[in-house]
């Protein structure tokens, strides 16, 4: 099994929202592992004031999008994790919020 866990911080209020889910080792690396390779490490989007940034995790690794960029398949991901979520996580405002 691979857990996949994604945090959303940011927004008006700065609050840090995470969501996991135990996905098999066969799902993570034929859907999800291939996605985050082809992340932009460098992040091609600007975060912007008030918007959110996503964290993504897949077992060990781990990518930054910006929220103007899960569309498609980082879409697809972020809702398969929060609808599948044991749990969520509500952390404190970020600090500077």
């Amino acid at each position: 099994m691979t857990r996949i866990e994604v945090s959303r911080s940011g927004g008006f209020a700065g609050l840090t929202r995470t969501w996991s889910v135990d996905v098999s080792s066969t799902e993570a690396e034929e859907r999800w592992l291939p996605l985050l390779d082809q992340a932009d490490p460098g992040g091609s989007e600007e975060t912007q004031r008030d918007r959110y940034v996503y964290h993504i995790a897949v077992g060990y690794r781990e990518v930054t999008v910006a929220e103007s960029a899960v569309q498609g398949p980082w879409k697809e991901l972020v809702e398969r994790v929060k609808n599948a979520s044991t749990g969520q996580r509500e952390d404190k405002p970020e600090e500077g919020s």
